[in-house]
């Protein structure tokens, strides 16, 4: 959980803002909104969970549940494989005719569309990023650990500087916010059993959700990203 509160965020954000103030509910929607984009961005194991449907003969739409923000796997558990994600444009060039068990997925706002036609009734599950609760009350603190605070604040300032047309100054505040990001060791680091004389530094947002780059550094001997 982080540190800083909802109040704490506002006074910051404002005060960069150079005392603008537009208002509690402007200021809660650029700072909720960074927090949404944080959570969406990291693959965190406390906001990950699991959803099941079924597929239906002849539907190719389902609707995604209500508080997911990103997904991370569609698997249909009954072949016990993944699905494809594709893009909407790719998707459309598929021979729609096909009918069969799903092997490729496209989300489209609220609704995931399967590829090919289902023929037959299988059990899907959906693993995803849920999305945290509104900082509403100005006492409220982040879900994040309180290390990703000060990022908080860089995007809601990000935020609110590109509604006031200072794309500029927004685009040099995101460079500061990733360039933070890539200071953060990531989540397994912290969680680690193993030898943590090294630190894990990830290199950008996506660095943060995956470690394909792993590798052992034969000084500290510790798991860093490269």
């Amino acid at each position: 959980m982080g540190l800083e509160t909802l109040g704490g965020f506002q006074d910051s954000v404002n005060h960069a803002l150079g005392e603008r103030r537009q208002g509690n509910e402007r200021l809660d929607q650029w700072i909720n909104e960074a927090h949404v984009e944080l959570f969406a961005e990291l693959d965190l194991q406390g906001r990950k969970t699991c959803g099941t449907t079924s597929t239906v003969i002849d539907q190719r739409t389902y609707n995604i549940p209500p508080t997911l923000i990103a997904v991370l796997v569609l698997l249909n558990s009954t072949t016990k494989k993944r699905l494809i994600r594709t893009s909407i444009e790719n998707f459309q060039g598929l021979d729609q005719a096909k009918i069969g068990s799903p092997t490729r997925y496209a989300r489209v706002d609220d609704l995931l569309y399967v590829h090919p036609l289902p023929n037959i009734v299988e059990s899907l599950q959906i693993f995803y990023i849920k999305e945290p609760a509104a900082l509403a009350l100005s006492t409220a603190t982040s879900e994040l650990p309180s290390m990703f605070d000060r990022v908080i604040h860089l995007v809601a300032l990000r935020n609110a500087l590109i509604d006031l047309n200072e794309t500029e100054r927004a685009t040099t505040i995101f460079q500061i916010a990733q360039n933070k990001m890539r200071a953060l060791p990531t989540e397994e680091w912290l969680e680690s059993d193993g030898p943590r004389e090294g630190i894990q530094i990830a290199r950008s947002f996506q660095d943060l959700q995956r470690d394909s780059r792993r590798g052992t550094d034969e000084v500290f001997q510790g798991r860093i990203l490269l």
